[in-house]
Parts: C-alpha cells; sequence; structure tokens
C-alpha cells in the first residue's frame, strides 16, 4: 500500500476499510460524549431558595441550546461519514491521511461549542463556532470527493450519486460561512442558521434525488 504521499493503490487483500470505520465511530463516539461536559451541576450554597436554582438553570440555557445545536450537526456527520464508507470499500494511504483530518475536526468541535456557550453574546465566539462547523463539512466533502474517484477505492458510485453526496457535504459549511458576515449585522439571525441548513439539505434531496434514482 502507497504513502500518503504515493500514488493510489487498492488495499491489500484482506485489509478492509473496517478497521477505518471502527477507529472513526469511536472518535465520533468520544467527541459527541465531551460536548456534554460543559454543562456542569449548578454550584450553589447550602440553604438557596428554588428561585435561586431556576436562575442558576436559566443561566445554563446557552450551553445547552449550543450542545444541542452542535450534537446534532456532529450526528448527521457521523450519518454521513457512515453513509460513504458503504460505498468506500478499499483504501490507500491519502484516504488514511484524508479521514484523520476530518476527525481532527471532529475532535476539535467540543471548544468552539463551550466559547459559543459561554459568550454566545460576542460576534468572535461565534465566528470561531462557524469557521470550526464548516471545517468539519470541507473535511467531510474532500474525503468523500478523493474516496469516491477514480482510485479504485469504492464500489457502485454513479457520477449522480458522486455529485449528490459531495453536494449534501457541502451544504453545511456553506450555510455556516454564509452566518460569519451576517453575525455582524445580526448575531441571533446567525445562530438561527440550522434552518437553512435543513432547508438547503431537503432542497439537494429534491434536486437531485431523481437524478440518483434514474441512473440506479
Amino acid at each position: 500500500m502507497s504513502g500518503a504521499g504515493g500514488s493510489p493503490a487498492v488495499s491489500p487483500s484482506g485489509r478492509t476499510v473496517d478497521r477505518l470505520v471502527q477507529f472513526s465511530d469511536g472518535v465520533f463516539t468520544v467527541a459527541l460524549t465531551l460536548l456534554v461536559v460543559d454543562l456542569g451541576v449548578p454550584d450553589l450554597a447550602p440553604g438557596v431558595t428554588e428561585a435561586d436554582l431556576q436562575r442558576a438553570l436559566q443561566a445554563q440555557i446557552p450551553n445547552v441550546l449550543a450542545f444541542l445545536l452542535t450534537f446534532w450537526v456532529v450526528a448527521l456527520y457521523w450519518l454521513t461519514h457512515h453513509r460513504h464508507f458503504r460505498l468506500i470499500h478499499r483504501y490507500d494511504g491519502r484516504l488514511l491521511l484524508l479521514n484523520l483530518v476530518f476527525l481532527m475536526t471532529i475532535v476539535f468541535i467540543p471548544w468552539p461549542t463551550a466559547v459559543l456557550g459561554h459568550y454566545g453574546n460576542y460576534v468572535t465566539a461565534w465566528v470561531l463556532y462557524a469557521g470550526a462547523m464548516a471545517a468539519i463539512g470541507a473535511a467531510a466533502t474532500t474525503l468523500w470527493w478523493y474516496g469516491s474517484g477514480p482510485h479504485g477505492l469504492a464500489d457502485g458510485v454513479t457520477p449522480g450519486l458522486r455529485r449528490y453526496y459531495a453536494a449534501r457535504s457541502l451544504v453545511q459549511p456553506a450555510i455556516f460561512v454564509l452566518s460569519i458576515p451576517v453575525a455582524i449585522v445580526s448575531l441571533s439571525v446567525a445562530e438561527s442558521c440550522f434552518v437553512p441548513m435543513f432547508l438547503g439539505l431537503a432542497l439537494v434531496n429534491r434536486t437531485y434525488g431523481r437524478h440518483v434514482t434514474a441512473e440506479a
């Protein structure tokens, strides 16, 4: 098998992507679990009132919202990764390297999520978060585009299906990148970017679905 900088080569017999997928699943599990670490239990002095606890819990709402948004976006990328590797059956050095870059963006995301939860009223916190989210999407798209390309690593990938999965992967980073200048004008509008993101995914499904079905 070639190195990361060598020419693509099909894996030797018996060396499938199973181990790569299992390792990736483990990384996703850890990253999704770490997201909840920032949701600490309020540290209140003895003898506090019911109202004190309610105020402390209300103060955690931005952290909870950041957790929910990040969890579902990252979970969607786990589903995307799983979907892609039902078609990518072999690997080479470049694919391994691109998968590691993708996993690095996943492992990184709990930190900007925590920053957003604590400092969500600042544009800088959103820019950091949106940039990290866009990096996940860019890495996922690059991984798919290479793995599904003419390197003998995938089976059953039609040109339409290749474009369809790439378009799906690009919706999220495009929305987050566009949200950055929006945040300068209205931070609350930028933080609602998950709405156009899911609408964009529905549009891609509607646009490409018929063509992919026709190719099958």
